[in-house]
C-alpha cells in the first residue's frame, strides 16, 4: 500500500496561490494538537508566513523594485520553511488524516491523476519593461505544461481571433512582447498533462500603454 505523504516543495506556486496556502496552513496549524513537537515549531512558522503575506499583499497591486525584492526574499524563506515543516510531518505520521490536518497539500496518487483542471482566472498586467505585458494565471498541480493564446483583434461577432503564444512549464514569469500602444490584448490559457488538456481559462484583457 502506498504511503501517504504531503507535498514538500511549493516553489512552483504563483504568489497568489502561495498566499492562499500560507493562510490555510496558519489557520490549520495554529490550534492543531496533532503535532505537539512540530519542527520547526509554529512559533517560528507563523512570523515567516505572516511576513510573506504582508509583502505579497503590497506587491499584488504593483510595488516598486525594493518591495518586490523584499517579497521575493520573504517568499523564498516561506518555501524553505514549508519544506521543513512538511518533511517533519511526513516523518512523524503515516496517517493521511493527520497529515492533512496541517493544511498542506497531499501528494497525488498516480492512479488519481487525470486530465488537469482548468485555470480559474487569468490576468494581464503592465510590465516594467517597454513593449511587454505580463501574463498571470494560477498553477495547476496536475499539469506539466500550459498552452497560451493571445489575441489583439476581434471578429465580426466580437470574439477574439486567437493566435498561439507558446507553451510553458511554469505559471510564473510569463510575458508577451512586443505590444503596441493603445491596442487591447486578450489572453487565455489551458493546462496539459499526459492524459489530456483542460478547458480554456476565462479570458482577460488589457489596453496596452507603451512607455516612450
Amino acid at each position: 500500500m502506498r504511503r501517504p505523504k504531503l507535498v514538500t516543495n511549493y516553489g512552483h506556486l504563483s504568489d497568489g496561490d502561495l498566499a492562499v496556502l500560507a493562510t490555510r496552513t496558519l489557520d490549520a496549524l495554529g490550534t492543531n494538537t496533532h503535532f505537539p513537537d512540530l519542527y520547526p515549531p509554529f512559533a517560528e512558522y507563523d512570523p515567516v508566513a505572516q511576513d510573506y503575506l504582508e509583502k505579497q499583499a503590497i506587491t499584488a497591486a504593483g510595488g516598486n523594485l525594493r518591495e518586490t525584492k523584499e517579497k521575493d526574499e520573504a517568499r523564498a524563506a516561506l518555501v524553505t520553511m514549508m519544506r521543513r515543516v512538511t518533511t517533519y510531518i511526513n516523518n512523524f505520521t503515516d496517517l493521511a488524516s493527520t497529515q492533512l490536518s496541517s493544511g498542506f497539500y497531499p501528494v497525488a496518487s498516480p492512479r488519481s491523476i487525470s486530465v488537469p483542471s482548468s485555470c480559474e482566472w487569468t490576468r494581464i498586467r503592465a510590465s516594467r519593461r517597454p513593449d511587454e505585458i505580463l501574463l498571470d494565471f494560477p498553477a495547476i498541480r496536475e499539469a506539466y505544461e500550459y498552452e497560451k493564446q493571445i489575441a489583439d483583434t476581434l471578429d465580426e461577432n466580437g470574439q477574439p481571433l486567437w493566435q498561439p503564444a507558446g507553451r510553458t512549464s511554469s505559471s510564473r514569469g510569463n510575458f508577451h512582447a512586443p505590444v503596441q500602444d493603445g491596442v487591447t490584448y486578450y489572453f487565455r490559457v489551458r493546462a496539459r498533462n499526459k492524459n489530456g488538456v483542460s478547458a480554456w481559462s476565462p479570458v482577460s484583457s488589457m489596453r496596452a500603454t507603451v512607455k516612450e
